[in-house]
């Protein structure tokens, strides 16, 4: 006994060796091609090897001058120690406690071609003034919608060896794992909050559990709550279909992730068609803006290669009837009789290929680009008839956008009594601007989202002394 325990402490004492420490370290980074750092390293027979804390670098990207850690986490690793006797290292479980992960977009955008990634680097968004052409769903169409887009990769490969013996699991206990841009001050782009579940990657067929509290874009929250089974049937990784209900909307999602050879990847989320109960959309509090529509569908799916950028393929159609815009605590708003967006990934890039809101008098049509390294373009046209562009044009006053007096906000077009703008977004995900001026001057977004939901506060303030207002003004005087 008093031999086992001085083994023991003494073997731990090694661990703590520099050089011991070091060789890990080395070992880890010519298998994962990126930095560890690791604090310190202890064992026992019971818990395993405890690993604090891991820091995980990868390299610059995006010229930047300072290089965030990829992985900031505490690892309990559980191994099967009878393979310790053959003279090797078979891993049983890690446990990730508490990981901060950081994904540059950046970084994202290297794991494409190197053809692909020198054009596209030297490329900026490009944009067209007038949205593409409204394309009429024919009998079969989209195909995106259709039985033929399974989540499942088709792959061609020999038939897969029998699962290995040994298990492998790897639990994440309470980790936020985000993505975003250098070129946005490091600001977030996409997190996921409170990720957490129990992912059964080797060995027999088994089952897991995943979760997550919410996901947030850019400064906004959406709280989800989202919890999911996991299927282990080797050599995939399977999220069986489910279906969950999210602010009184139905969402169905199924996936596949198998892990033999190079990782692939499926996703499917599908929004059925159908009545919305509350009739409204909820949007995270903070936006100042209340959606709501009769009818909303969704059809989304994302597949390709896990490790290159530029393999993924996926599209993204959502169409919406009844649609209407308002300002949060009123019940007026502008009504728009349709909406809908199309998008596709391809390349490594984002697509909006056709988004719009119409009405006979007011309607909103663009489309758009985001790159992998977080820059972004986008393009609205917006067409009025006279009162409506009357009142826009009133609004951009009032929001300070002009900097001062105008007659029209907005410009006549050759048809009679219709009136445009061409509102354009260039910049980055954090750091975008818009062309809102008076004569095409542009500001920050976050500058015009405020001084617009300021303006309506203001208006929702001052008493109504007029009897009668026009229906385009009501949106902005409740």
């Amino acid at each position: 006994m008093i031999f086992f325990a001085g083994s023991l402490l003494i073997s731990n004492l090694a661990l703590q060796m520099g050089a011991v420490k070091g060789k890990l370290e080395k070992r880890l980074k010519n298998r994962s091609g990126v930095s560890w750092e690791i604090g310190s390293l202890s064992w026992t027979p019971w818990t395993g090897v405890q690993v604090r804390k891991v820091v995980v670098e990868g390299p610059a990207a995006g010229g930047s001058s300072t290089v965030r850690p990829l992985c900031r986490a505490e690892l309990d690793v559980q191994l099967h120690w009878g393979s310790l006797l053959r003279g090797a290292v078979d891993l049983r479980e890690v446990r990730v406690r508490s990981g901060q992960i950081a994904i540059p977009m950046e970084l994202l955008f290297l794991l494409s071609d190197e053809g692909n990634q020198a054009r596209a680097m030297e490329s900026k968004p490009s944009l067209v003034p007038v949205p593409v052409p409204r394309v009429e769903r024919q009998e079969g169409e989209p195909k995106t919608a259709n039985k033929k887009q399974k989540p499942r990769p088709s792959l061609d490969h020999k038939k897969a060896s029998p699962a290995a013996a040994s298990s492998f699991r790897v639990i994440i206990d309470q980790c936020d794992m985000e993505v975003y841009s250098n070129e946005a001050d490091g600001n977030p782009t996409l997190k996921l909050r409170n990720l957490s579940g129990e992912l059964p990657l080797g060995g027999k067929n088994s089952s897991g559990l995943i979760r997550c509290e919410g996901l947030s874009i850019g400064s906004q929250f959406f709280k989800m709550n989202w919890v999911s089974s996991v299927e282990w049937q080797h050599p995939s990784l399977n999220l069986p279909p489910a279906e969950f209900v999210w602010n009184g909307v139905t969402i169905r999602s199924e996936g596949v992730l198998q892990m033999l050879g190079t990782p692939r990847f499926a996703v499917r989320i599908d929004i059925p068609a159908g009545e919305l109960p509350s009739n409204e959309i909820a949007l995270p509090s903070g936006v100042g803006v209340k959606l709501r529509a009769k009818r909303l569908s969704l059809r989304g799916a994302l597949s390709g290669r896990l490790t290159l950028l530029s393999s993924w393929r996926g599209d993204l159609a959502v169409d919406a009837l009844g649609v209407s815009l308002g300002r949060d605590k009123t019940k007026q708003g502008v009504l728009f009789n349709e909406g809908r967006m199309m998008a596709v990934v391809r390349g490594g890039r984002f697509n909006v290929l056709d988004a719009r809101l119409q009405s006979e008098r007011l309607s909103l049509l663009g489309n758009g680009v985001l790159l992998p390294n977080g820059q972004l373009g986008a393009v609205m046209r917006v067409v009025a008839d006279q009162e409506y562009a009357a009142t826009l044009t009133r609004f951009a006053i009032g929001a300070l956008w002009t900097g001062g007096w105008t007659r029209s906000w907005l410009m006549p077009m050759e048809t009679p009594d219709r009136y445009y703008r061409d509102i354009v977004l260039e910049g980055t995900v954090n750091q975008a601007k818009v062309n809102v001026g008076r004569k095409g001057e542009r500001m920050n977004v976050e500058q015009a989202w405020s001084r617009m939901l300021a303006f309506l506060r203001k208006e929702a303030l001052e008493p109504e002394k007029r009897m009668t207002a026009r229906p385009a003004e009501q949106m902005f005087s409740q």
